[in-house]
Formats: structure tokens, sequence, C-alpha cells
């Protein structure tokens, strides 16, 4: 057994020794490829200023930073002039891709806004009328209190005519009628 394991060695030495070229069919490339280099950018360094809140130092607590500015240098492109920056609320997101105009929702805006015009006029018009009606009801309410005191008088009027009439009914005398001074012509006055 001893035998056959050389025999397997000295074969598969020797087949690794036989190695032969294989002819290519396309012409050898003597150069290499030239790696894709871009041409840098233009840019300039912007810098930033921050304010830093006064803080206690975190290796020493024993140690506190009064506030101070801190600022941070930023190379960006030549091209960007400003870094003026609007607030996240205001920037519409990525998705953010709005419905086309649309004929039958411009028809209903138009619709909505004229039956508010409409709303708004009736409005107006119910108070006036409101406030022509509380107009009218204070001066019923003072002809009915006019009317109440009339029909009092008128009451007492007539309890008095029936007083008169029952006298007149007994045979009571009458007293005659007191004549009324007459005034002088020069005592008259208008």
């Amino acid at each position: 057994m001893r035998n056959y394991w050389i025999l397997v060695a000295a074969v598969s030495v020797t087949g690794c020794a036989t190695h032969r070229p294989v002819a290519s069919i396309t012409p050898a490339v003597t150069s290499s490829p030239k790696p894709l280099v871009r041409e840098a950018v233009a840019t300039h360094v912007v810098e930033t200023r921050y304010e830093v809140r006064s803080y206690r130092d975190s290796d020493d607590p024993r140690v506190r930073h009064d506030a101070h500015a801190v600022y941070r240098a930023t190379r960006v492109p030549a091209r960007i002039e400003a870094l003026e920056t609007t607030p996240r609320n205001k920037a519409a997101p990525l998705s953010y891709a709005p419905l086309p105009p649309s004929a039958e929702l411009a028809a209903e805006i138009a619709t909505q806004k004229e039956i508010g015009a409409d709303l708004r006029a009736i409005r107006s018009r119910m108070a006036a009328v409101e406030q022509q009606a509380r107009a009218q009801l204070g001066t019923l309410a003072d002809q009915t209190a006019e009317t109440v005191n009339l029909r009092k008088q008128l009451e007492k009027e007539r309890a008095r005519v029936r007083e008169l009439e029952s006298m007149v009914s007994e045979n009571m005398a009458v007293p005659p009628a007191v004549p009324l001074p007459q005034a002088s012509g020069a005592d008259a006055k208008w």
C-alpha cells in the first residue's frame, strides 16, 4: 500500500509540471488601461458660526465652560455662493407630488365660493331683519303699554258714567253745575 501512495504522489507531481501554454487568438495588449480620474471641482471654505451655551466639562465636573461661539470650516463647491437655507417646515418633502390641475376641482371651488358669498349675503340680510324686528317689538311694547293705560282710563270713565246714570235713575237731585268765573278782558291771558 505504501508503494501505491508513492506512485500517486509521483504522478500528481509530474502532472502539475507538464503545463502547456494556450495559444491566444487575440493580439496581446501591451498597455494597461488608465484609471478614470475625474477633474477636481473647484471648492472654497465656508465658515459657519454656532453659539454654544455654558456647560460643565464631562471629564472634570469642577470645570465649567462659559457660553461662547464655535466656528466650523466646511469645504463646499465654488458654484455655491450662499448657504442660506429654508426651515424644514417650509420645504416640501421629496415625495411631494401635487395633483395636476383639474377642471372639475376648479368648478367645485368656484361653486363653493359662490355658496359662501350667498351665505354671507343671507347672514347680513338676516341681521338687518332681526334689527328691524327688535325695533318693531320695542314699538309694539310701547303701544301695548299705552293701550293698557287707555283701557284703564276707559274703565274708570265707564265706572263714573254708570255711577252718574245710577244717580239719575234713582231720582236724585243732581247738583247744579257751578258756573266758572268769567275773567275780564284785561285779566285774560292767552
